[in-house]
């Protein structure tokens, strides 16, 4: 039987493609040596070695990054959890923080996201759409931390952040998954990040066509303006043009 088909009957993963990723980056050994080629033939005489810890969905490897290089999420963080797919961010999560709600359009992902919220206490789960559904319900209380990973448009994906900007703590921060081409200039992207009042703190490149975004929503002293300094009036200008005229 084929290496990634026999690792899923024998329950060491739920799906070929999470048991292909695991041979592939070498997670894998049968025998006490290290396979990375998919279709292996193997059987029951064969002795596997699976590194622990590796049966989860994509999006738990990919905020487990995102945390070692920003430190984004805090023990006993209020989390709000937007496109929550097949949990991978809600699981992370909920290993550090005090509470994580997540929400998810599509109902394909009842199964996944049902037996997460079972077995873990400081998770939840709403079905549901970002863009109408009544902030109240998202969260009743001010959130810690906002991450944001749906399959939208760039634009699109500011948008759903900026109507859920609200239940976002001030100092609070969020992470912003931004789907975009690697050719395409993500500053306007940023910008518009920017414009919705919130300091971008570090932009996290990958090797897919995404970037991470890392902000935060400045306390209300940091949002004051510096004073300026007041422009010379009329009669001061003048003076000034007589003092350089008399130099000259």
């Amino acid at each position: 039987m084929r290496l990634d088909a026999y690792l899923v009957d024998m329950g060491y993963f739920k799906s070929r493609g999470r048991a292909k990723s695991a041979i592939l980056a070498g997670n894998v050994k049968v025998n006490g040596v290290t396979v990375t080629k998919v279709s292996r033939d193997v059987s029951t005489e064969d002795v596997i070695e699976v590194t622990e810890g590796l049966d989860q969905p994509q999006g738990y490897f990919k905020l487990k990054l995102i945390q070692e290089e920003s430190g984004i999420l805090k023990p006993g963080d209020r989390v709000l959890d937007l496109g929550s797919s097949a949990g991978g961010f809600l699981l992370f999560a909920s290993e550090i923080a005090g509470h994580v709600k997540g929400i998810e359009f599509s109902r394909d992902f009842r199964s996944e996201l049902g037996k997460i919220a079972y077995e873990r206490e400081n998770v939840e789960i709403l079905f549901g759409d970002v863009f109408t559904i009544p902030l109240n319900i998202l969260s009743e209380e001010p959130v810690d931390v906002i991450l944001s990973d749906m399959t939208l448009e760039p634009e699109d994906s500011i948008k759903a952040l900026s109507r859920v900007l609200p239940l976002l703590k001030t100092g609070g921060k969020l992470l912003q998954v931004i789907k975009i081409p690697k050719k395409r200039n993500p500053k306007p992207i940023l910008s518009k990040i920017e414009n919705l009042g919130l300091e971008i703190q570090q932009v996290i490149t990958s090797k897919k066509q995404e970037i991470y975004v890392v902000a935060r929503k400045p306390l209300p002293e940091e949002e004051e303006e510096e004073p300026h300094e007041e422009e010379p009036l009329e009669e001061d200008l003048h003076e000034k043009m007589l003092h350089e005229e008399k130099d000259f």
